[in-house]
C-alpha cells in the first residue's frame, strides 16, 4: 500500500512538474509575442498620404539621419560637369601652324618677285592695248590659288590680285609681321577641338583691330579660318577619373539630420522630398506592412529572450523555475515597454526604464535587475532608433538604481534613492550634450527631462510595490517592517489575547534574527516570521502555559487530547495567516516551525498512564512540514531554545550553552533539519549567536537576601505547573 502511494505521489509530482514547465513556457512565449507587438508598433513609423507636386498637409521631421538621394545625385552631376577636362599637349602643333603661315607668306613673296612685269602688263591693259601676257597673268593667279589650296587656304581671285599685285611691300611686310604675331599669340593658348571655333573668332577679332588695309584685314580673317589647329587634346582616362572624384565627393551629399524638418504644412511635395519620405517608410503605399522590419525585430527579441533565460538559468534559477516570479518579471517588462511606447514620442529621456530595474531589484533579485535593464535598453532603443543619449542614461543610471534600491527597507529610503538616480541622470546627460556641442537651452531642457525621469520612476515604483507584493505574495524588507509593526492586526491581537505568547514570540524573534545573521540568511524575515510563528495559539490561548494565570486545562484532559490541542496551533496559525493575507514566506515558517517533532511531555505522560509500550508515537508528533529554508530552521531552533531556557531554574552560562547545543543536536538527530541548507558550521554559529542573546538577558546579578529563598520556592512551583513546553530532554530529566 505504501509503495502504491509512493508511485501515485511520484506520478502526480511529474505531472505537476510538467504542468509547471508548460505554464512557464506559455508565460515566456506570451511575453515574447506581446513584447514583439509593442516594439514593432513603436518602431514602425506613422504613415501619411502625399501627392507629388501638391501642398503637404503635415509637418514631418526626420526620425533618423537620412540622405536626400535625388538632391545629392543632382549636386554630384553638377560637380562632375563643372570639372574641366584634363588636357595633354599636342607636340609640334604650334610649329606646324607657324610653318603653314610661313609657307603661305613665302608663296606671296615668290609671286611678287616679278612685280614690275606684272605691273607693266596691267598698265598695257588699262591703255586698251592687248598684251600676250594677260593669259600668263591669269594662269599665274590660278597657279598661286592652287598652291594656297594645297596649303589649305582658299582666297578670292580679287584678294589674290590685291595681295600679289596691288599691295605695297610695306603693307605686305606689316601684314606678315602682324599675322605671325597674332597667330603666335593665339597658339600660346590652349586650343582644343571644342574651343577652336572660339579661338578662330578671337584671332579674327585681333586681326580686325590692327591697322592693316581693309583688303589685307579681310585676307587675314580668311586665313584665320584655316591656319589654326588644336594644340591640346582631351585625356579621356584622366578626365574620367577627375569627374568621378568630383561626382563622389562627400560634399555633394545632402544629409537630413534626426529632428530636422523634412516638410512643412503647405510646402510643395517635390520629387526629392517624396523620395525621402518613402525611404523613411512614412508614405502610404499598397504594401503597408514592413516584413523586413518585423523579421529583424523578432530575431533580435528572440536572441534577447534566450540571453535572459541563459542568464537566469545560471544566476537566478529560483525566479526561472517559480511561476509567480516569472509572471511578475514578465508583467514588469511588458509594463515598461508599454510606458516607453506611450511616452517616447515626447522625449526618449522621459522613458521610465528605471521602473523595471527598481521593481525587479526589490521584488526579485538585483542580479536579474541588471540584465533586464540591459535587455530593455536594447529593446526600447529599437523604438527610439538608437537614441544614444537614452542608451547611455538607461545603462548607467539603471545599473546604479538596481544597487541603490536593493537594500532599501523603508519608503523614505526609496525616495532618497530616487533623488540620487535623478541626479545621476543629469550627470550623464549634461556631459553627453557637451560632447555633441548642444546649445544651452537643449542642455537645460534635456537635463530637466532626465531629472524628472528619475523622480517619476521612483514615485511609480513606490506606488506599484504594495499591489505587486500583495498580488504575487512577495516579501520585501519594507513589507516585512510593516508586518513587524506592533499595530499589525494579528500582533495586536496576540498582545491583548495571548500576552505570554506575544512576549515569547518577541524573544524568539530576537534569537532568530541574530541566528539568521550568523549564517547569512534573511535576518528580517526570520525575526518577523518568529513574531507570527505562534499566532495559531490565539484560537485557544489558555491551553498554553505562558498564557495561564490560574489552573491548567490539561490537568483534566487525556494526553492524546492535550497533544491534539497543542499540535493544532500550527494549522490554526496557517489558516489565520491566509485569512489576514500574510505572505507565503511567513506562512511557511508558521507551518514548519515545529516540523514533525514529538510532543515529548504528553507522549511520556501517555506512556506512564498506559504502563505499556503500545502508545503510538505518531499521534504525538506535529503534522507540519520540516523546515525547507534557513530562516524556518532558525525559527524552529530559536522557539525550542527559548522555551527550554525560560524553564530552567539555574540559568548559568555553561548550563544554557549546553542546553542550546543539546537541543540543536536533538533536532539534527531527529531529522528535522534534513530539508534545509544548514551545515554543521552553520549550526555552530547559530548556537554561538543564541548564547550572545542569552548572555545579555541572563547576565549574573546579586539577589536581595530577603527574597532569595522566596524566589527559589516560586521557581519550583512554576516548574511543576508546566504542561506544554516539556519538549526537551533537559525538561524530561527534571520531570
Amino acid at each position: 500500500m505504501t509503495k502504491d502511494k509512493g508511485r501515485d505521489l511520484n506520478g502526480s509530482s511529474k505531472i505537476s512538474l510538467a504542468n509547471a514547465s508548460i505554464q512557464r513556457l506559455v508565460i515566456a512565449v506570451l511575453t515574447l509575442v506581446l513584447a514583439f507587438i509593442i516594439v514593432l508598433n513603436g518602431a514602425t513609423p506613422k504613415k501619411y498620404r502625399f501627392t507629388l507636386n501638391s501642398p503637404s498637409d503635415y509637418d514631418i521631421t526626420a526620425p533618423r539621419d537620412i540622405v536626400n538621394t535625388i538632391e545629392s545625385q543632382k549636386r554630384a552631376i553638377e560637380a562632375a560637369a563643372k570639372e574641366e577636362p584634363v588636357m595633354r599637349e599636342i607636340r609640334g602643333a604650334s610649329i606646324e601652324v607657324l610653318e603653314s603661315l610661313d609657307a603661305f607668306l613665302s608663296i606671296v613673296r615668290t609671286e611678287r618677285m616679278n612685280e614690275k612685269n606684272t605691273a607693266s602688263r596691267i598698265n598695257n591693259q588699262l591703255n586698251g592695248e592687248e598684251d600676250s601676257d594677260d593669259v600668263e597673268t591669269e594662269d599665274s593667279i590660278l597657279d598661286t590659288n592652287e598652291k594656297f589650296e594645297e596649303l589649305g587656304f582658299s582666297l578670292l581671285e580679287e584678294q589674290l590680285v590685291y595681295l600679289i599685285l596691288e599691295a605695297t611691300d610695306e603693307e605686305i611686310h606689316n601684314f606678315e609681321s602682324l599675322m605671325r604675331n597674332q597667330v603666335g599669340n593665339i597658339m600660346r593658348k590652349d586650343i582644343t577641338d571644342d574651343n577652336i571655333a572660339a579661338r578662330i573668332i578671337e584671332l579674327q577679332n585681333s586681326v580686325a583691330r590692327t591697322d592693316l588695309e581693309k583688303e589685307l584685314k579681310n585676307i587675314g580673317m580668311i586665313i584665320s579660318n584655316y591656319i589654326l589647329m588644336p594644340n591640346r587634346a582631351v585625356d579621356a582616362e584622366e578626365t574620367r577619373i577627375k569627374k568621378e572624384q568630383a561626382y563622389n565627393d562627400p560634399k555633394n551629399t545632402v544629409r537630413i539630420e534626426k529632428g530636422q524638418r523634412i516638410i512643412s504644412v503647405g510646402d510643395i511635395v517635390t520629387e526629392d522630398k517624396l523620395d525621402i519620405l518613402t525611404s523613411l517608410n512614412l508614405v502610404e503605399t499598397e504594401s503597408r506592412f514592413d516584413f523586413g522590419l518585423a523579421a529583424s525585430i523578432l530575431v533580435i527579441l528572440i536572441l534577447l529572450a534566450l540571453l535572459l533565460i541563459l542568464y537566469m538559468n545560471n544566476f537566478c534559477k529560483k525566479v526561472l523555475y517559480n511561476r509567480n516570479d516569472l509572471l511578475l518579471l514578465s508583467i514588469v517588462i511588458l509594463l515598461t515597454l508599454l510606458i516607453a511606447r506611450w511616452v517616447y514620442g515626447y522625449s526618449t529621456l522621459v522613458i521610465p526604464i528605471f521602473l523595471a530595474t527598481m521593481l525587479i531589484s526589490i521584488l526579485l533579485n538585483v542580479k536579474l535587475a541588471l540584465i533586464v535593464n540591459i535587455i530593455l535598453t536594447i529593446a526600447i532603443s529599437i523604438m527610439t532608433n538608437g537614441e544614444i543619449k537614452f542608451i547611455f542614461m538607461a545603462i548607467i543610471s539603471g545599473s546604479f538604481s538596481a544597487f541603490l534600491v536593493s537594500k532599501a527597507n523603508q519608503r523614505n529610503k526609496l525616495t532618497a534613492a530616487g533623488v540620487i538616480i535623478a541626479l545621476i541622470n543629469v550627470v550623464v546627460i549634461i556631459p553627453m550634450n557637451l560632447m555633441y556641442k548642444s546649445a544651452l537651452n537643449t542642455i537645460i531642457q534635456e537635463g530637466s527631462f532626465a531629472l524628472i525621469n528619475g523622480l517619476i520612476s521612483t514615485v511609480c515604483t513606490i506606488g506599484l510595490l504594495p499591489s505587486l507584493e500583495s498580488t504575487f505574495n512577495i516579501i520585501t524588507p519594507m513589507r516585512l517592517l510593516e508586518l513587524g509593526n506592533p499595530n499589525q492586526p494579528l500582533l495586536k491581537r496576540l498582545l491583548t489575547e495571548a500576552p505570554g505568547t506575544y512576549h515569547h514570540s518577541l524573544m524568539v524573534g530576537n534569537l532568530a534574527e541574530v541566528g539568521a545573521e550568523a549564517i547569512g540568511g534573511n535576518a528580517l524575515l526570520a525575526r518577523v516570521g518568529a513574531y507570527f510563528h505562534d499566532i495559531g495559539k490565539l484560537k485557544r490561548p489558555n491551553f498554553f502555559t505562558e498564557n495561564q494565570l490560574t489552573e491548567n486545562p490539561h490537568d483534566r484532559m487525556t494526553p492524546n487530547l492535550s497533544s491534539l490541542v497543542i499540535t493544532s496551533h500550527v494549522n490554526d496559525g496557517v489558516e489565520m495567516a491566509k485569512k489576514y493575507k500574510i505572505p507565503i514566506a511567513i506562512t511557511d515558517i508558521i507551518l514548519q516551525h515545529h516540523g514533525t517533532t514529538l510532543v515529548a511531555y504528553f507522549y511520556h505522560k501517555a506512556k506512564t498512564a498506559d504502563k505499556s509500550e503500545n502508545v503510538d508515537e505518531s499521534k504525538f508528533r506535529y503534522d507540519g512540514k520540516k523546515p525547507t529554508s534557513k530562516e524556518a530552521a532558525v525559527v524552529m531552533l530559536a522557539d525550542s531554545v527559548e522555551a527550554a531556557v525560560r524553564s530552567m531554574t539555574d540559568k548559568t552560562e555553561g548550563r544554557i550553552e549546553g542546553l542550546i547545543r543539546k537541543i540543536i543536536k536533538d533536532k539534527l538527530n531527529d531529522g528535522q533539519l534534513d530539508h534545509c541548507e544548514l551545515t554543521l558550521k552553520d549550526l555552530d554559529n547559530i548556537a554561538k549567536s543564541f548564547m550572545k542573546v542569552f548572555s545579555g538577558f541572563f547576565h549574573a546579578r546579586e539577589e536581595y537576601p530577603d527574597i532569595k529563598k522566596e524566589m527559589k520556592k516560586t521557581d519550583i512551583i512554576n516548574q511543576n505547573e508546566k504542561s506544554e513546553l516539556a519538549e526537551t530532554p533537559e525538561f524530561l530529566e527534571r520531570k
